[in-house]
């Protein structure tokens, strides 16, 4: 693991307490997470120290299904989050209960604490590194130390020009062969997430595999 990683994972962690915490995974596990999760374990099987990059992961409910699948052959699993909610967030779902009704202190969300103490309290904290910074601003860094990945799961924004941002601020950081896995593809609610995935596959001519309402792209 990069020194810069290690230093994320020991400023989350290392005074982190959680011996009276009771996780809470609480997400939204999409139609396809689970083959498209399969298919790519497949793949990497037998590539020892994987790196994983997750853009968006909230309370960590897809991170734990990543880390524990991959567990055996992974270097880390790098989430990348400001932990504040989405645009949807507070337009859309300003008053569904589970976005961030239990998770404000005066006005801010800490739902970021919700994550790295789900991560310790499962047994995940030697693997799972959080990098509470923008996924565009996390790509400008981690561009900087050269750090790069075999899979990068892309949950994020879901408005055309954000996604098509994070598709092009993820691409270089690709290693050969790697695989770019997304969600809310085809979702009625998010229509600019599937042009943007459309475009993105055409500009670069790269393979596309649908599950669900989850895509695979293959560069």
């Amino acid at each position: 693991m990069h020194q810069f990683l290690e230093r994320l994972q020991a400023n989350a962690y290392t005074n982190l307490q959680v011996e009276d915490y009771t996780p809470d995974l609480q997400g939204w596990i999409q139609p396809g997470f689970n083959t498209l999760l399969e298919i790519i374990y497949e793949k990497f099987k037998n590539s020892p120290n994987l790196s994983i990059f997750e853009v968006g992961s909230w309370k960590g409910a897809s991170a734990v299904q990543i880390a524990e699948k991959f567990r055996d052959k992974l270097d880390f699993l790098l989430c990348i989050d400001t932990w504040l909610g989405a645009p949807e967030f507070y337009t859309l779902f300003i008053d569904a209960p589970e976005r961030f009704v239990n998770n404000n202190v005066n006005g801010w969300p800490t739902i970021f604490y919700t994550f790295t103490k789900n991560m310790k309290k499962g047994g995940l904290s030697d693997c799972v590194v959080p990098f509470p910074i923008s996924s565009v601003q996390a790509a400008e860094v981690l561009k900087y130390y050269g750090i790069t990945a075999d899979i990068i799961y892309i949950d994020c924004a879901h408005e055309y020009e954000a996604v098509l941002s994070d598709l092009e601020a993820y691409k270089p950081l690709l290693k050969p062969g790697g695989v770019l896995w997304g969600d809310d593809y085809g979702h009625d609610m998010f229509p600019g997430l599937k042009q943007a995935v459309d475009l993105f596959v055409e500009k670069y001519n790269c393979t596309l595999r649908v599950e669900g309402i989850q895509y695979m792209i293959t560069l």
